[in-house]
């Protein structure tokens, strides 16, 4: 066997970047989700693969929303990142149910809707600061 191969593996894996274990790289995405200028308090942020934009993904990432307006995306089971690509973003948040009362939402219900969302963003390896945070209205 010759003397490079040993390097050759280890430049190869060092190129092939974080794997999800089926062979699909993931990228990490974080980010803040905001109404106006304030935070969301909770609720869930979901990226689903926009086939119109070339992804064909069978992902569909999404995290939770912290009391400050932060999320981290995550592939089921618990696969930290997304993989690149176009998505729409679905965000759901929903005020406490209580019985008896209507369901409020802290954010336009077309957020929560795949088909009218009008958010759109592109998973990349190098993002710059801010590109995942989501501004949304009520």
């Amino acid at each position: 066997m010759p003397r490079h191969s040993g390097w050759c593996v280890a430049v190869f894996l060092a190129a092939a970047g974080c794997s999800s274990g089926t062979g699909e790289v993931l990228l990490p995405v974080e980010g803040r989700a905001f109404v106006g200028d304030k935070p969301l308090k909770s609720g869930t942020v979901s990226f689903r693969p926009d086939a119109t934009k070339g992804n064909t993904s069978q992902h569909q990432p999404n995290g939770t929303i912290a009391a400050d307006g932060r999320y981290e995306l995550y592939v089921p089971p618990a696969r930290k990142g997304a993989p690149p690509g176009w998505y729409k973003v679905v965000v759901t948040a929903l005020d406490d149910p209580q019985p008896g009362k209507p369901l409020k939402s802290f954010v336009d219900l077309k957020y929560a809707d795949e088909a009218r969302t009008p958010r759109r963003v592109e998973v990349v390896a190098d993002p710059e600061p801010g590109r995942y945070d989501l501004k949304l209205t009520r």
